[in-house]
């Protein structure tokens, strides 16, 4: 008898497929801004801006986050229930920091009258901050998709089935893949401003 989609063995499962797929579209949309950022300084002559610094704080949260993910992941192959919980909610609160931080940086800009629209460089450094602001955020749902029903299985006591269940085991790798690959752009694109302002 032909076995149902989800029990197929599969050398490499749909979903990871789809997830390489989808950061790889994400590489493609930020390599696209940086190009034209670095095209717009060599061919128009724009201006470097410098880099706030609560930007460069917020990079060692969001690192921060990627460890807490790791530890997450880390616990949950060990089976050690209560730890991993502990771990995927100390990454929600790392990223939610993230957040939060990163909306007090653009007020601050805002508050010296620093734009988007003050100039080029300022346009760009909006735009990408902004557009990782979203992707940032857009995670926060998937990991939810994988901590609540563990932490509210835990609760009831039969987590134990949940971290023996291969389809957890695969949402939350794919999850930590996310949380890296944003972390890394992050600060691939901190990176760049700074970069570019000791280069002027």
């Amino acid at each position: 008898m032909a076995l149902e989609p989800e029990e197929r063995h599969y050398s490499v499962h749909p979903s990871s497929i789809m997830m390489v797929l989808i950061l790889s579209g994400i590489t493609t949309l930020f390599g696209a801004l940086v190009m034209a950022y670095l095209y717009t300084r060599a061919d128009k002559g724009m201006l470097s801006v410098p880099v706030p610094s609560l930007f460069v704080f917020n990079t060692a949260v969001l690192a921060g986050a990627g460890i807490c993910i790791h530890q997450f992941n880390r616990f949950y192959q060990l089976r050690l229930e209560r730890q991993a919980i502990r771990w995927g909610f100390y990454t929600l609160i790392a990223t939610l920091l993230f957040l939060m931080l990163q909306g007090i940086a653009w007020y601050q800009l805002l508050n010296i009258e620093l734009k988007p629209s003050s100039s080029g460089g300022y346009g760009y450094l909006y735009a990408i901050s902004i557009l990782h602001f979203a992707h940032v955020a857009a995670g926060i749902p998937f990991l939810l998709r994988v901590l609540w029903p563990i932490h509210t299985a835990y609760q009831q006591g039969y987590a134990s089935i949940l971290f023996i269940d291969d389809h957890v085991r695969r949402k939350l790798r794919h999850t930590m893949w996310y949380w890296h690959f944003i972390d890394l752009v992050w600060i691939s694109m901190v990176l760049l401003f700074l970069i570019n302002r000791l280069v002027g």
